[in-house]
């Protein structure tokens, strides 16, 4: 009977270490490590089928300095974001159409897309901001911005509409078929 009974409290006791070592070893790894929870970093705060969103922060011994960081910084972001989604849609939409010369049509729209996103940025929304002051005086601030995503494409369409030769060859419909997929493949990524 002893014999039988060795072999399972060694198992019992080897199992113990086994499971206690676990999480032992995730504690040393994020020993000394402190978790940062940023500000607007919420699924709502993200872009979603509507609007494109950015959130960015600004750092300065001057308040007021500090807020134009944050907002020069989210518009930065949020005019990337919509150039690259403008460059992602244009470049799908263009696999799917017959153009005589591709990399033309293509320049154009992404040439129109930078003029539409410069013109619009100005009229971005600050959807909430949050002031911080750190231990050293400076301050800290984080802002979050969005713009509907219809007045990017209700420009860029206006933009392709002015120009004869782009006109020519432009599906309105597919375009904007293309882009509600490219968003709707963004958001996925998002999660």
């Amino acid at each position: 009977m002893k014999t039988k009974l060795f072999p399972m409290v060694f198992a019992v006791i080897a199992m113990v270490m086994t499971v206690s070592s676990c999480g032992g070893q995730k504690n040393a790894m994020n020993a000394g490590k402190t978790e940062i929870i940023m500000p607007f970093n919420t699924p709502a705060d993200l872009s979603d089928m509507e609007y494109f969103r950015a959130t960015a922060s600004g750092t300065s011994p001057d308040q007021e300095m500090a807020r134009t960081i944050a907002d020069l910084n989210a518009r930065t972001q949020l005019g990337n974001q919509i150039s690259a989604t403008i460059k992602a849609v244009t470049e799908r939409y263009m696999n799917q159409v017959n153009v005589a010369n591709k990399a033309e049509f293509a320049q154009k729209v992404e040439q129109n897309a930078r003029l539409v996103v410069n013109q619009e940025l100005n009229g971005a929304v600050v959807r909430g901001s949050k002031l911080y002051q750190n231990p050293d005086g400076s301050y800290e601030f984080w802002i979050n911005i969005e713009m509907p995503r219809t007045k990017v494409m209700d420009g860029l369409e206006e933009a392709i509409s002015r120009d004869d030769k782009l006109a020519i060859d432009f599906d309105q419909h597919l375009f904007m078929k293309t882009f509600d997929e490219e968003m709707a493949l963004q958001m996925q990524n998002n999660k």
